[in-house]
């Protein structure tokens, strides 16, 4: 009996290494969904000028069905919404800067067996940078 019980015990503890590994691939998954979505909405804005309001609206909702764990007021966006237009030299006049971010829950998998309160268990993936505008005068 005592041989057993110390074999589940073993078996549950063992389990965590598995768990998350499929954890950290669900989660490299939504990293990469969220990286497309953005690079998609940013080559957008780089043909408009600007981050059209449309464009965020449809980055938002792509953004929320890839991250249904994820309330709107939880997505990080601060993007150039006034036009730029493009240069025939670079100056930073036409730069089209963004910060689009979104938090990513569950870090570690049975956080709570290990004892990780849920506000720990998570973190804010931003994505930074510009792009240049290819919109003309």
């Amino acid at each position: 009996m005592k041989t057993f019980i110390v074999t589940i015990a073993a078996v549950i503890l063992l389990m965590v290494f598995p768990m998350q590994n499929v954890q950290d691939i669900v989660n490299s998954h939504k990293i990469e969904r969220f990286d497309e979505v953005v690079y998609s909405a940013c080559q957008k804005a780089r043909t408009d000028g600007r981050f059209t309001e449309s464009n965020i609206s449809q980055m938002k909702s792509d953004i929320l069905s890839e991250f249904p764990d994820v309330s709107e007021d939880e997505i990080i966006i601060d993007v150039t919404t006034s036009m730029k237009y493009k240069r025939f030299e670079f100056d930073s006049r036409e730069t089209i800067n963004y910060r689009i971010g979104v938090p990513i829950k569950r870090i570690v998998n049975m956080g709570k067996f290990l004892g990780i309160k849920n506000e720990d268990n998570r973190f804010n993936y931003i994505m930074e940078g510009y792009v240049l505008s290819e919109a003309l005068e």
